[in-house]
């Protein structure tokens, strides 16, 4: 993963701003720009999960996706089968 870094300016709420600077005084972070990266990487991994459990839930209401799923699962269902005796 890239950890090149740059410079910005953005606007925070005071109340945000005042709750970060207390987590880093308590040595929860050790700087402002690293409670800023966690928040950041928090929020985008939230974000993420709720792009893919919204495309699942449109899969779930696809018929031709269905069906795939179900042809794939007809036929892999021999070597599952075998996979799960072997590992017992």
């Amino acid at each position: 993963m890239d950890k090149k870094k740059r410079k910005v300016t953005v606007l925070v709420e005071e109340r945000l701003l005042t709750e970060a600077k207390r987590l880093v005084g308590k040595g929860g972070y050790r700087s402002m720009n690293a409670c800023v990266n966690e928040a950041l990487r928090v929020f985008l991994a939230q974000e993420c999960r709720a792009r893919l459990e919204k495309a699942m839930e449109a899969a779930s209401r696809d018929e031709m996706f269905l069906s795939d799923i179900k042809a794939t699962m007809e036929d892999f269902k021999y070597v599952d089968a075998e996979t799960a005796r072997r590992l017992r």
